[in-house]
């Protein structure tokens, strides 16, 4: 198998750097101190930088340089529409289909989360694992569809979601790791009774729900406190 080029590398590096650190929006990208962890020039990491900048993840300024795209309301309500579209269709499509493969992943995650509510209501280490969990969650009711293409454009999706949402959620609590929990399990519970209008539904109140409680998050100051809910 090849290595990976020295661009491919930097970009996996930002890449991680803000779906798992998380910076805030307007914050500068590191260009420097990734070319020296990564024992790389700069010029590779402005690449993948570049890359990130095309896709509006990241900003431009003449005076600040590459920073965290500050997300506008309008790209929020965009993002969300689409989420919203094609997690809808993924779960009508599964009905259609007529098909009757156990929901035992689905099953899975609700009853991992369920675990990850008590664990990370008091350690805020665990958080991260809470908001993976929410994603597979969702992930596998477009995988369910059975449409490759749909699912790696959602893949791309829900990365510039991730990336979006960066800073701009209201912080963890048990509360608000709860709710998506029961929303979750609403969705399942129509699908296991065959009913994918209410499944369809419940899905979609959930993710306007989700998106609603962040634009209303982005219009608070941000304090260094502040977490994400997945």
């Amino acid at each position: 198998m090849d290595e990976p080029t020295l661009e491919v590398r930097a970009h996996d590096a930002l890449v991680s750097w803000l779906t798992q650190e998380h910076p805030q929006p307007g914050q500068a990208v590191p260009i420097r101190e990734f070319a020296r962890k990564l024992g790389m020039s700069r010029t590779p990491v402005r690449s993948a930088v570049g890359r990130l900048h095309e896709r509006g993840l990241l900003a431009y300024d003449s005076l600040a340089g590459f920073t965290v795209a500050i997300p506008s309301l309008s790209s929020l309500y965009e993002l969300f529409e689409l989420r919203l579209m094609v997690e809808s269709h993924s779960v009508r499509r599964y009905v259609e289909q007529d098909r009757t493969p156990a929901l035992h992943h689905l099953d899975e995650s609700i009853e991992q989360a369920s675990d990850l509510v008590a664990a990370a209501a008091d350690q805020a280490a665990q958080h991260n694992a809470f908001r993976e969990n929410d994603r597979k969650f969702h992930r596998t009711l477009v995988e369910m569809a059975a449409f490759p293409r749909m699912l790696a454009l959602y893949d791309e999706l829900l990365f510039s979601i991730h990336v979006t949402q960066a800073g701009m959620e209201a912080p963890l609590n048990r509360d608000r790791m709860q709710t998506p929990v029961d929303e979750h399990q609403q969705v399942v519970d129509r699908l296991k009774a065959g009913d994918g209008i209410a499944a369809q539904r419940a899905l979609e109140s959930h993710i306007l729900r989700v998106r609603d409680q962040t634009i209303v998050f982005l219009s608070r100051p941000r304090t260094t406190n502040d977490s994400r809910l997945g």
